[in-house]
């Protein structure tokens, strides 16, 4: 459904995207994963043809976004990282004159939009004017739309970011729904939890270029050690395989040794079993929490 070959992107002297490679099938959910500057916008405008690429190819539902640019928007919707709906109408007339835009009747627009809105926890502000509404009440207007527009593929750029706790599973149920219909959804994000949660398939971003992609799964086996022990006031004799502000991590097989001597030494300690964060960590250093 999105296939990506040699993808590169240059602005001026600067490669945005370098040499991006990958391949999901329909109905998957695919996180694009990695820090702020990892290219993961400048990917998603490719795919939704906002933008050319400097060099290689890449295909939307079948299509060229180069060559084929009309079908693929036919086929797609997407939320962008500063978009935001139209302030003066309401979240149900966004919503419904959006379906309408995209051929539906007005029958079928004011069904899908109720729909939509019952299933974003909108249904209390359809009629309120969305420039009232708090930042992550927009964001799930925006989200209502294209989950009603029942395309083939949608594409949320960050669609969390400075969500709370509550709205952030509101948008996850929603990509959880989505996917449940047989719809593709990317998504771009900087918070692990959200890409080990939702996904099928996670491709790892760093300065523009793939380190690694896979199901989460199989990424997290490729942790060096079953287990994850973090430590705080470490000695000096113990050097740790990496350190992120005053914790040490070690990744081991059998944590018990290790675990045993950091606290004779006084060290604090938390013994956890690996995960998609410490995958991520080990490739690339820090990328965010939520």
């Amino acid at each position: 459904m999105i296939a990506v070959e040699g993808l590169g992107k240059r602005f001026g002297q600067i490669w945005a995207l370098q040499d991006v490679t990958f391949a999901t099938d329909a109905g998957r959910v695919v996180s694009i994963l990695g820090p702020n500057g990892a290219g993961k916008t400048t990917l998603v405008r490719i795919l939704i043809t906002e933008l050319l690429p400097t060099r290689g190819r890449a295909y939307v539902a079948g299509h060229d976004v180069v060559e084929e640019a009309e079908k693929i928007r036919r086929k797609i919707a997407a939320v962008p990282q500063e978009g935001s709906p139209i302030g003066f109408l309401t979240p149900y007339e966004f919503v419904y004159a959006y379906l309408l835009l995209r051929g539906y009747s007005r029958r079928e627009a004011r069904r899908r939009t109720e729909g939509a809105l019952a299933e974003l926890q909108l249904s209390d502000v359809r009629g309120r004017e969305i420039q009232t509404l708090s930042g992550g009440t927009k964001r799930r207007v925006l989200l209502a739309a294209v989950l009603a527009a029942d395309v083939d593929v949608v594409f949320l750029d960050e669609p969390t970011t400075g969500l709370d706790v509550l709205s952030r599973r509101i948008v996850w149920n929603a990509v959880s729904s989505m996917r449940r219909g047989g719809v593709t959804v990317l998504l771009t994000t900087h918070y692990v939890e959200e890409a080990q949660t939702l996904s099928d398939y996670v491709v790892l971003m760093n300065r523009g270029r793939v380190v690694d992609a896979g199901p989460p799964g199989a990424l997290v086996e490729k942790v060096p050690g079953k287990y994850v022990v973090e430590a705080y006031g470490i000695p000096a004799d113990r050097k740790p395989h990496m350190t992120i502000g005053d914790r040490g991590i070690y990744f081991v097989d059998d944590p018990g040794e290790i675990a045993n001597d950091l606290v004779k030494a006084g060290a604090r300690v938390n013994i956890r079993q690996r995960s998609l964060e410490d995958y991520v960590l080990y490739r690339v250093g820090a990328v965010s929490e939520p």
